[in-house]
C-alpha cells in the first residue's frame, strides 16, 4: 500500500477501502436556499477506509474512517452531486475522523485525501446510475 506524508510531516497508509451502495440512490437536489429542483445529487452512499496513520515523531495508530453522502436536508450546500463528509457528523459510532483528528493534532489534510477519494467514489457511482435514473423517467 502507497504511503503519502502531509505537508505536517504525518504519512498515511489506506489499508481497505470499501463502497457501500446498497441504500445509494439519485435524489433530487435543491440550490441554495432554492424551492425547486435544480438537479440530481446521491444520496445513502458510504465509503470506509481502514488507515494507519504515522505522526511525524513515529507514533503510529489505526482508524476506522466512515463518510457518507452529504445531507441535503437544508438546501445549504447541494453545490455538487457527490459531496461526502465524515459520518460522526450524522452520529455514526463506527467513524473514528475525530480521534484521527485529535491523533494528529488536527491534520486536515489526511480527511482531505480521504474524503477526495471518497467523493470520486461516489462520484462515478453517481455518473453510473444518473443515466440509468434518466431512463426511468
Amino acid at each position: 500500500m502507497k504511503t503519502i506524508t502531509t505537508k505536517a510531516g504525518n504519512s498515511l497508509k489506506i489499508l481497505k477501502e470499501e463502497a457501500f451502495e446498497d441504500m445509494a440512490e439519485i435524489a433530487l437536489k435543491y440550490g441554495q436556499g432554492c424551492n425547486y429542483e435544480t438537479g440530481r445529487c446521491v444520496d445513502g452512499y458510504q465509503v470506509d477506509f481502514d488507515v494507519e496513520v504515522t505522526l511525524k515523531t513515529g507514533e503510529t495508530e489505526k482508524f476506522h474512517i466512515v463518510f457518507q453522502s452529504l445531507d441535503r436536508s437544508d438546501n445549504m450546500r447541494a453545490y455538487s452531486s457527490s459531496e461526502m463528509s465524515t459520518a460522526a457528523k450524522y452520529g455514526c459510532d463506527a467513524d473514528e475522523s475525530v480521534k484521527l483528528n485529535n491523533f494528529t493534532g488536527y491534520d486536515e489534510e489526511i480527511i482531505e485525501i480521504l474524503q477526495d477519494k471518497a467523493e470520486k467514489l461516489c462520484k462515478e457511482w453517481f455518473d453510473s446510475n444518473i443515466d440509468e435514473e434518466n431512463s426511468e423517467e
